[in-house]
């Protein structure tokens, strides 16, 4: 697994989904929480061991709450992308993209914070 951690768009995303790993409430919430810890863990140390703890944290999810961290994730994302674009050029904006699974590596590649794929 090797993703460029020391990329800060890959760590802006990484803490993008951690923050909406945050905002989820019901019966999972627990787990969320213990997935955005480790996902902040990532970010601060830039370990790939942190980085696969993470990511077993996160698939442990069931898959309708991933599909819904996903969205909000990718949500945010193209969010904080349109204010960067205007703060660069006003005339600028992206389109939002479509959600199109559920994995931690979708959620991190959707909305523009691209990474490469190597697992």
């Amino acid at each position: 697994m090797s993703l460029q951690l020391n990329d800060p768009k890959m760590l802006e995303a990484i803490g993008i989904l951690a923050n909406v790993l945050d905002d989820i409430t019901g019966p999972e919430r627990l787990e969320c929480l213990m997935a955005a810890n480790a996902l902040r863990q990532v970010v601060e140390t830039k370990s790939e061991s942190a980085l696969t703890f993470a990511q077993q944290a996160f698939e442990s999810l069931e898959p309708d709450v991933r599909r819904r961290i996903h969205t909000d994730a990718t949500e945010t994302a193209i969010k904080v992308m349109e204010r960067a674009n205007r703060r660069t050029n006003p005339r600028l904006s992206r389109p939002a993209g479509k959600p199109s699974g559920g994995g931690i590596l979708d959620a991190l590649n959707t909305g523009g914070l691209k990474t490469e794929r190597k697992w």
